[in-house]
């Protein structure tokens, strides 16, 4: 961070951002070359996080197989590769407008680790809140479909993904296979969101801004992952909620 970003009296802190399993996130702050106090957000992917996404890429596309559905999601080979990705999937929603942690570079610590520097972002994550306004919620569903229309897929939306400050942000793209259809990421992404909100908001209300944007078809292709979606350890409702949900959708 010296060397690179022109600080001095640089402190390094691990900082607790909910589910963090591929990564330890850290707080960089420093002085700039005109003696200002400057903070960046960074994550650290060592070869152990590499190895982790891969078993639970592996283990989602396997669950797919087995219920007669296309795999999704892309394994890394490297940890370099995986650290390149993250930047590059940041840089595009950066370029398509959609508020999100400015990326900066990735750069390699030792041995198979890599760093990642964005922005550091004054906001907290949705999983943080008892409620959530019907604004946020719509905000949310709007970047995505903006993303969406630009054939672009998040692959690993979350409550921990979804800050909120002066704005709302959506942070941190998964790794999709290139290859597969865009129908299919689309729901998938569609599934993680409507189900990102269902601790803080009805899922009347929830469907409602969803319905301003995507359509039946889409929403009800999209109630083919909630199962999968479900099983995530970043992501919470019961069953009686995603019966609820589902009826819903097919409704």
């Amino acid at each position: 961070m010296t060397a690179r970003f022109g600080l001095s009296i640089v402190s390094v802190r691990p900082i607790d951002i909910g589910v963090s399993r591929l990564s330890l996130p850290v707080r960089i702050t420093g002085r700039n070359k005109r003696g200002k106090k400057t903070r960046y957000f960074g994550k650290i992917m060592s070869y152990s996080d590499m190895l982790t996404d891969r078993s639970i890429q592996l283990l989602k596309n396997v669950y797919l197989q087995i219920h007669a559905k296309r795999p999704l999601f892309g394994i890394f080979e490297t940890t370099e590769e995986m650290a390149q990705d993250h930047f590059e999937r940041l840089e595009t929603l950066y370029r398509l407008g959609i508020p999100t942690a400015k990326p900066y570079g990735y750069y390699w610590l030792r041995g198979q680790s890599w760093l990642v520097v964005t922005e550091y972002l004054d906001a907290k994550p949705i999983s943080s809140f008892h409620e959530i306004k019907p604004e946020i919620v719509d905000m949310v569903f709007r970047y995505l479909y903006r993303m969406h229309r630009k054939r672009v897929f998040h692959g690993d939306l979350k409550p921990d993904n979804i800050m909120v400050g002066d704005t709302v942000y959506i942070l941190d793209i998964g790794h999709l296979q290139k290859d597969v259809p865009s129908r299919y990421k689309l729901a998938y992404d569609l599934a993680c969101l409507l189900c990102c909100f269902l601790e803080f908001c009805p899922i009347d209300d929830i469907l409602t801004l969803a319905r301003r944007y995507y359509a039946p078809q889409s929403l009800e292709a999209a109630a083919e992952y909630i199962d999968l979606v479900q099983m995530r350890p970043d992501i919470h409702f019961n069953d009686d909620t995603k019966k609820k949900l589902l009826v819903s959708l097919h409704h």
